[in-house]
């Protein structure tokens, strides 16, 4: 512990030295790497290599620390069917043991460390039947380096994943089809899943959890491919434009002429400018006419730029940057997967100008930057239709120069620049957009039946009415029997298990007015913990469905029964419509957030007035919730970016 405790203040001590001192004080600290391949002629390939390794060192950390080890060993205690809760939990008892820090790798990768892996990439290279389509320079930087991303360094993983992977394209010898098969293979066994430690776990390990986000499991992979030869990186968006407030990572391949391939969904082979990973929701359910829909289902995400995470040096920091932008290890691939657009925006500042897109429940983040050349910033390879603005730096503050702008096919399609002289009215009832995973989950509700009956079993009852369309909030249906019953029910569709926020029976006295029947409600495939939320009029409380062709039931007592006029019910919803009794206020953006006005919702929907025409609009709930969204307001419609 003493030694690696001196290491680390050497090596930190190094950074502010000249890059060519770094080159050789690594090369000094890793000479006997370099003399055990000068040895042999032979290794000329790999002496080239070790210098690609050595001369990309700096920079590169690694998580360390008895947490980390004690999690380790904790983790192979743990059924692999524990979910987040037991390994978060694993994780947060590991801390009593030791923190964790982030180490320079020269602190942590031994020369023979360094001499195993390159001679393990190799055999791999030189073994693999696509050999010849990899060249030596996208071998140094696509299979050979011991690390692929900001992982923990720990065991020997090119020997674990070949081991283990290498059954998988015994016989295969096209490396793109060869991608399909292990990323099938590899995702079948380590499961999407949310962040259960707050560092990125070796790949043995991540392996053995079973689970992984979406950034972990693209480092397993990337590892399994490279240890069977076949060139791999991590790309990754930094945010999406218009969607969440999460970066997010996937597996590309790269051939010797620098072409990416990736691999979408359920294809056989990768293929070039696929969609961008996860950017579709593929709908489970598809929206009918006769839904009648008043929301717009969103089904795909933007992006405004992609990067790849490489192991080589890409740039030399001699300024700091903001968030990820600050990394050295940065290459922009977005011209890769489509991103084609060219802006140019007037600038009266010779400052570094940053180009930025809005983070969901957050601000304006920094997503590229750029020198200005004769008045002018130029930003190249941005996604289309994402929304964005720009700004400089003044004494460390944000200067914003750009009112929001949409991005188009050729450069700035339109710019929300305002208008107080046309004030407007607006009726909004959500803060994000509706997403298509929603509209999975009210769509299959179609089918579910209501039932009257005077049995408690159901085994002779009537249908009081169907649900025949996609409900999408509170939603009111008559009865078609006349009859009068003790026992009403609610029965989910077959293989369906859509939680309800609201279920209540009503009938309609002479003059118009309801009533609601008041009895005991029970259930068979539902949570029961929260009954009393089926009736409390609030959407954001729901009733969890746990079986297929669940039932909800309702029992007015003995010697009492009634005719049933009508029904009320709505399905649970994603908590983004506008809620009553919370506090929401209302912004819009020119070169700074602006309050328009504060509300207490008294109903589901909000009015403001005095609205600026043309601009870029942000709804927040202050009493709960972290989704919003910028959008637009323009024929009485919200339209999401």
């Amino acid at each position: 512990m003493k030694y690696l405790y001196y290491t680390f203040f050497f090596i930190f001590g190094l950074v502010s030295l000249p890059t060519n001192m770094l080159s050789r004080t690594y090369r000094e600290k890793y000479s006997a790497v370099l003399l055990h391949y000068l040895q042999n002629e032979n290794d000329s390939l790999k002496y080239k290599a070790a210098l690609f390794l050595i001369d990309n060192m700096d920079g590169h950390k690694s998580p360390e620390g008895n947490q980390i080890e004690v999690f380790k060993v904790k983790i192979g205690e743990i059924n692999s069917q524990n979910g987040i809760r037991e390994l978060n939990e694993a994780w947060n008892l590991s801390g009593k043991e030791g923190g964790t820090m982030m180490v320079p790798d020269s602190a942590v990768v031994t020369p023979r460390l360094l001499v195993s892996n390159i001679d393990a990439s190799f055999d791999s290279w030189e073994s693999a039947p696509w050999k010849s389509e990899i060249d030596f320079s996208t071998f140094c930087n696509y299979i050979l380096p011991y690390r692929c991303s900001n992982e923990h360094i720990g065991g020997n993983w090119r020997k674990a994943m070949k081991d283990k992977y290498g059954y998988v394209i015994n016989g295969e010898t096209d490396m793109l089809k060869a991608f399909a098969k292990i990323k099938k293979a590899v995702y079948d066994d380590v499961v999407l899943s949310n962040a259960y430690c707050p560092y990125e776990m070796d790949v043995i390990t991540t392996h053995r959890i079973g689970k992984a986000e979406c950034g972990q499991r693209a480092i397993v992979l990337a590892d399994v491919l490279r240890a069977l030869g076949i060139p791999s990186a991590i790309d990754f968006t930094p945010v999406w434009a218009d969607y969440s407030s999460k970066s997010h990572g996937w597996v590309s391949v790269i051939d010797k002429e620098g072409v990416t391939y990736t691999v979408f969904e359920n294809d056989t082979i990768a293929k070039t400018l696929n969609p961008i990973d996860a950017s579709v929701f593929i709908p489970k359910y598809i929206v009918n006419e006769d839904d009648n829909c008043p929301y717009d289902i969103k089904q795909n995400k933007t992006t405004v730029k992609v990067y790849r995470e490489e192991f080589a040096i890409t740039n030399h920091l001699t300024e700091s940057r903001e968030g990820f932008l600050n990394s050295p290890f940065l290459h922009d691939v977005s011209d890769k997967y489509g991103l084609t657009s060219q802006l140019s925006i007037n600038v009266n500042t010779d400052k570094k100008v940053f180009l930025c897109t809005y983070v969901s429940a957050s601000d304006w983040m920094p997503i590229a930057h750029t020198k200005p050349v004769c008045g002018k910033a130029i930003f190249e390879n941005v996604g289309r239709n994402s929304v964005c603005t720009a700004f400089t730096e003044e004494n460390g503050k944000r200067m914003y120069i750009s009112s929001p702008f949409i991005v188009g096919d050729n450069g700035i399609e339109k710019i929300f620049t305002g208008n107080k002289e046309k004030m407007t009215e607006i009726n909004i009832n959500r803060k994000y957009p509706l997403c298509q995973y929603i509209a999975d989950v009210w769509g299959y509700m179609r089918d579910g039946v209501f039932l009257g009956s005077n049995d408690s079993c159901f085994v002779k009852s009537d249908t009081l009415a169907t649900i025949q369309t996609m409900p999408y909030g509170i939603t009111n249906i008559k009865s078609v029997s006349n009859k009068k019953y003790r026992f009403l029910r609610y029965k989910a569709p077959q293989n369906n298990r859509s939680s309800l926020s609201e279920l209540q029976f009503w009938v309609q006295s002479k003059d118009g007015s309801k009533t609601k029947l008041h009895g005991i409600y029970s259930t068979n495939g539902v949570d029961s913990t929260h009954l009393e939320y089926l009736e409390d009029g609030n959407t954001a409380t729901s009733c969890r469905g746990q079986n297929p062709e669940y039932t909800i039931t309702v029992d007015l007592g003995i010697g009492n029964s009634s005719n049933v006029d009508g029904i009320t019910y709505a399905p649970s919803t994603d908590l983004n419509f506008v809620e009553k009794g919370h506090l929401y206020e209302l912004y819009y953006f020119d070169t700074s957030w602006k309050l328009i006005g504060k509300q207490i919702a008294t109903n589901d929907f909000l009015v403001f007035k005095e609205v600026p025409g043309d601009v870029i609009l942000l709804l927040k709930d202050k009493t709960a919730g972290q989704e919003e969204r910028i959008f637009e307001y323009k024929n009485g419609v919200q339209t999401w970016h």
